[in-house]
């Protein structure tokens, strides 16, 4: 048992260090939609300015905000990169936003570089705007979890012996089943699950007097070169742009375009997706069957 630990102290001293270096940041405004939307939290690594290349997405204290701009943090996408006489200098505009930042940002501006995208848990901050949704968070998340937590310790407390019996039942008879697995309901589930994200993923473009045209009902990304590296085109849109990938815009953006530079994709994500989905649906590809242990005396079986 000891021995089956060691990976995990493996992995927790390797990634640890890293994971604690991460700064947190909840987004307010939409100048960086879709890649990242209000209310959701990134993640920023430290990075060495000179490791700044255009297409990443930093944070930083923005130069034009003279009045509590060190208090101030803006995460928008290199543009563009001077250097002169004075310094290094970055050009940076939001993916929403039709112009550049007003001010180029010094180096000794930017913070860090964004690496990670997690939809929707800045609700849970208290830098929520909204306050209805804070308010809802803060009962669906926090209060009645809680509420629900003490309940059943004040319960355990008063029926320890009760539930000690109980979990002791549910063990002995945990161990009197094992669960035999079925190669082909595997492989059917996985099959299905293939299929459906296959479709789930596959966009619908139509062409039309050379524009590229979204005739499906979900949102397209269509991955391309350039800046920002993609294009976001909801259902009935069109337009005039190259493309090397495209997919149906059911995850998060910023993930699907970290993951375009995988091989094959997105057949290759369809496939990973169906394996987690296969791996969560185990039921359906396993049977409990009761444990038989038969013992002999001599050619007697008893």
């Amino acid at each position: 048992m000891r021995y089956s630990l060691l990976p995990l102290v493996i992995v927790a001293v390797v990634l640890l260090p890293k994971i604690v270096a991460l700064t947190p940041l909840v987004v307010l405004s939409g100048s960086m939609e879709p890649y990242f939307n209000p209310g959701d939290m990134v993640l920023i690594e430290p990075v060495n300015v000179e490791d700044v290349q255009i297409g990443d997405v930093v944070a930083f204290h923005p130069a034009w905000v003279k009045s509590g701009g060190r208090d101030t943090l803006y995460t928008h996408r290199v543009v563009g990169v001077v250097r002169n006489a004075t310094g290094l200098y970055f050009l940076t505009r939001g993916d929403n936003n039709e112009e550049n930042d007003p001010e180029p940002i010094p180096a000794q501006n930017v913070v860090g570089r964004v690496i990670l995208v997690i939809p929707y848990l800045g609700y849970l901050t208290r830098h929520n705007p909204n306050r209805e949704v804070l308010l809802a968070v803060y009962v669906l998340f926090i209060l009645l979890p809680g509420i629900y937590i003490l309940v059943s310790t004040l319960r355990e407390l008063s029926e320890r012996p009760v539930v000690a019996r109980r979990r002791e039942r549910l063990r002995l008879m945990g161990s009197r089943y094992s669960r035999i697995v079925s190669p082909r309901k595997a492989l059917a589930t996985f099959l299905c699950s293939l299929l459906f994200f296959t479709a789930l993923l596959t966009p619908r473009l139509d062409s039309a007097g050379g524009r590229t045209v979204n005739g499906g009902r979900l949102p397209v990304l269509l991955i391309s070169s350039g800046i920002p590296g993609y294009v976001y085109l909801p259902p009935g849109h069109s337009c005039t742009c190259n493309h090397t990938r495209a997919v149906n815009a059911v995850l998060p953006v910023q993930w699907l375009v970290l993951l375009s530079g995988v091989p094959f994709f997105p057949r290759s994500l369809a496939i990973l997706l169906a394996l987690l989905t296969t791996l969560a649906l185990y039921p359906l590809w396993t049977s409990k069957f009761p444990k038989v242990e038969v013992n002999r005396r001599g050619t007697r079986p008893v």
